[in-house]
C-alpha cells in the first residue's frame, strides 16, 4: 500500500477564448450636399484575444432616407457588394486575424434633397464563427450634416426702347455654383403681333455689357462648362423690324439651361421687354437698377436677395438728344419667383412733365407688366425715375 497520498494528483490552469469576436467602424470624409456625391468608409474588425474568422463574413448598410447608392467605386478588395432598395450587403471569405481589420468598403452615394438637414446611418457585420454571445458590438452608428445645393444665379431682367429698325442690347450674367454645364435660349411674344422681331445672344467674353470685335460675329451655340465660382456674362440682341408700330413690345424671355456634373437639370429664366419708340423719342435712354430694401443695400445692377425679402428697381429715364421727347411710355416686367407689391413715379418731375401715372399694374401677391405714362416733354439733358417694389418667393 501507498501511505504518503501528498502526490497523487496535479492541476493545470487552461484559458479557454470564444471563438470570435467582431466589430465594425463607419467614418466619412466627404461633404454632404444636395445633389453631389459622397461615400462612407466601412471597416470589420476581429477583437484581439480572441481566434480568427472563419466562414463568410456579411456587412449590411441600410441607407437612411435622401441617399441613393452608387455601385461604381463601391466595394472593396475581397468583398462582393449589391443592393436591394436602400439594402446595402457585402460579403468576404476572407481571414480577418483576431487583432485585426478586414479590408475597408467603400460606400458611393448621391444626395438628395430629402437628406437635409442630416441622416444618420446604421452598419452592421455579421458571420466568421462569432458566437451570438459576442455580438453586442457589431454595429456602428454614423450622422453626417446635409446642407442645401449651391445657388446658381442668373441675372438680370432689363427693358429698354429702340426704333424701328435698329437694335437694342441686354446684358446677362450666369453665376455658376455648381459644377456642370449651361446652355441658352431666347423665346419673343410681340405685342401686337409684328413679322421680323429677331433676337440673337452673343457671348460677352470680358462681361463689360457690350459686343466688343469678335464678340457680335457668331451667336452663342451648344453648351459651356462650368465650375463653382465661374461667371459666364450674355449680350441678347432685340433686333427690332422696320414695320413695328409706336409702342409696340416684343417680350423676351432668356432660358439658362443647367445640367449639373450630378443631379437633375436645373432651368433659369430672365425677361427683356423692348419697346418701340417714335422717331422723336430717339434720344431716350433707359437704365435699370435695384436695391434690397429688407437688407438696406445700395441700389446697383446686380443685387442678392433671400425668399421674403423686398427688392425695388429703379428706372431711369433721360434725353440724350437736343429735342423734347413726349408721349413716354415705360414698361416693365416683374421678375422671375416674384410678387408685386406697388409702383410709383419719382419725384420731382422734371421740369415740362406735367404728369406720371401709372397707367397699368399687376394685382398685389402676383407678377406681370407695369407700365407708367408721363404726360407732357422731357426736355434735353433731363432725367426722371419711376420705381416698383416687388417680394422674392
Amino acid at each position: 500500500n501507498d501511505n504518503t497520498g501528498g502526490n497523487n494528483s496535479s492541476t493545470a490552469n487552461t484559458t479557454i477564448n470564444a471563438l470570435v469576436d467582431l466589430a465594425i467602424t463607419k467614418t466619412s470624409g466627404s461633404t454632404f450636399v444636395v445633389g453631389g456625391s459622397a461615400s462612407f468608409t466601412v471597416t470589420p474588425n476581429n477583437i484581439a484575444g480572441f481566434g480568427p474568422t472563419s466562414g463568410v463574413i456579411t456587412v449590411v448598410d441600410t441607407l437612411p432616407t435622401g441617399l441613393t447608392y452608387v455601385a461604381a467605386g463601391s466595394g472593396g478588395a475581397g468583398w462582393a457588394c449589391g443592393s436591394a432598395g436602400q439594402t446595402v450587403t457585402c460579403t468576404s471569405s476572407a481571414v480577418i486575424a483576431a487583432g485585426a481589420s478586414g479590408t475597408t468598403i467603400t460606400i458611393n452615394v448621391t444626395v438628395g434633397s430629402n437628406a437635409v438637414p442630416s441622416v444618420t446611418n446604421t452598419v452592421t457585420v455579421s458571420g466568421g464563427n462569432e458566437p451570438a454571445a459576442n455580438t453586442g458590438n457589431n454595429s456602428a452608428v454614423l450622422t453626417v450634416p446635409v446642407s442645401n445645393m449651391a445657388v446658381n444665379t442668373f441675372l438680370t431682367d432689363g427693358a429698354q426702347t429702340g426704333l424701328p429698325g435698329t437694335s437694342v442690347l441686354y446684358p446677362h450674367i450666369f453665376n455658376a455654383g455648381l459644377s456642370g454645364s449651361v446652355s441658352f435660349a431666347t423665346s419673343d411674344i410681340s405685342s401686337p403681333a409684328t413679322p421680323g422681331w429677331i433676337t440673337q445672344v452673343y457671348r460677352d467674353t470680358n462681361c463689360n455689357g457690350t459686343l466688343d470685335g469678335a464678340e457680335g460675329a457668331a451667336v452663342l451655340a451648344g453648351s459651356i462648362n462650368v465650375n463653382p465660382g465661374d461667371q459666364v456674362c450674355l449680350i441678347v440682341r432685340s433686333n427690332i423690324p422696320a414695320a413695328a408700330p409706336f409702342n409696340g413690345q416684343d417680350a423676351i424671355t432668356v432660358t439658362a439651361t443647367f445640367a449639373p456634373t450630378a443631379g437633375p437639370t436645373t432651368t433659369y429664366t430672365r425677361q427683356d421687354v423692348t419697346t418701340v419708340g417714335a422717331a422723336g423719342g430717339a434720344g431716350l435712354v433707359l437704365s435699370k437698377s435695384v436695391r434690397n430694401v429688407t437688407q438696406g443695400g445700395a441700389a446697383g445692377t446686380n443685387n442678392n436677395a433671400k425668399p421674403g425679402e423686398v427688392l425695388e428697381y429703379i428706372i431711369t429715364y433721360s434725353n440724350s438728344s437736343s429735342a423734347p421727347i413726349s408721349m413716354i411710355v415705360i414698361n416693365d416686367n416683374t421678375p422671375n419667383y416674384t410678387n408685386f407689391i406697388t409702383a410709383s413715379c419719382g419725384a420731382p418731375l422734371p421740369a415740362a412733365l406735367t404728369a406720371c401715372t401709372v397707367s397699368a399694374q399687376p394685382a398685389v401677391g402676383v407678377g406681370g407688366n407695369v407700365q407708367w405714362t408721363l404726360t407732357g416733354s422731357l426736355n434735353a439733358a433731363q432725367s426722371g425715375t419711376v420705381i416698383f417694389r416687388v417680394t422674392v418667393q
